[in-house]
């Protein structure tokens, strides 16, 4: 049985921590949604802050809701925002929101990413932003390194209001094993997106375990989204781009 709790930050008196099975899931500060925690989650902060116009509104769609840190990101910096969270844990998701009620324009929808990203498309949806961050426990599902998964969730990018950008997370062990996987995944679904990953230095030089941030865009990824990662880290922060990335993620292919 799943053990959910929640637990007072010890540096805000309206932070709350998610546990699962005692491990820390997400960080949520309930008056200030813009104050992103986690080191991973502030590089996909980052991200969305320099994609399309700062401040404009975007169709967004989250893949694992874990506490809706991101879903509230975006709603506090980019208000009028249309996002949708697919979870499938419904009593996790049933209990953030008791705790902590989602904010407007927040749409929640209890099923199994792997049925939903092809639904999605097949209903003839389009997203600016897609955020990926499915994990049980350390472990991501099997699909998500699937091209015929990244293909279809690649398809539900828009880019009628500019370059539309898939973020995921990718919780990896030294070697970056599970990074080269994924970003192979996304190259062979849609041949020509570009990639960019952003991470500790230690963790994408392949010493370390940690968090790495993939982006990739179908139609290119804004210029300002490597700088911005490089300049506000949060650091050491190495940022992989075009030979670098091409180096580190398929050399060895």
């Amino acid at each position: 049985m799943t053990r959910i709790e929640f637990e007072r930050d010890v540096f805000s008196s309206h932070g709350w921590t998610l546990l699962v099975d005692g491990t820390a899931q997400s960080h949520v500060d309930a008056e200030d949604p813009g104050r992103l925690f986690f080191e991973y989650v502030r590089r996909i902060g980052h991200v969305i802050d320099a994609m399309a116009t700062p401040g404009a509104p975007l169709r967004a769609l989250h893949l694992g809701g874990g506490a809706l840190t991101i879903p509230r990101y975006v709603a506090a910096t980019r208000p009028g925002s249309a996002q949708l969270v697919v979870e499938l844990d419904a009593e996790l998701l049933d209990l953030v929101l008791e705790r902590l009620p989602a904010p407007a324009g927040v749409e929640t929808r209890i099923a199994d990413a792997a049925h939903a990203v092809p639904a999605l498309r097949e209903a003839g949806a389009g997203f600016d932003l897609v955020v990926l961050d499915l994990y049980s426990r350390l472990d991501p599902p099997a699909f998500v390194a699937d091209v015929a998964f990244q293909r279809e969730l690649l398809a539900l990018l828009d880019p009628a209001d500019g370059p539309p950008l898939l973020i995921a997370n990718v919780a990896d062990a030294a070697g970056l094993g599970r990074l080269r996987e994924q970003a192979r995944a996304i190259a062979r679904a849609r041949p020509g997106t570009e990639l960019l990953v952003a991470g500790d230095a230690g963790v994408l030089a392949g010493a370390e375990e940690g968090n790495a941030v993939l982006v990739a865009g179908p139609a290119g990824i804004p210029p300002l989204v490597a700088e911005r990662l490089a300049l506000h880290g949060p650091h050491p922060a190495s940022v992989l781009e075009r030979d670098r990335l091409d180096a580190v993620l398929f050399g060895a292919c």
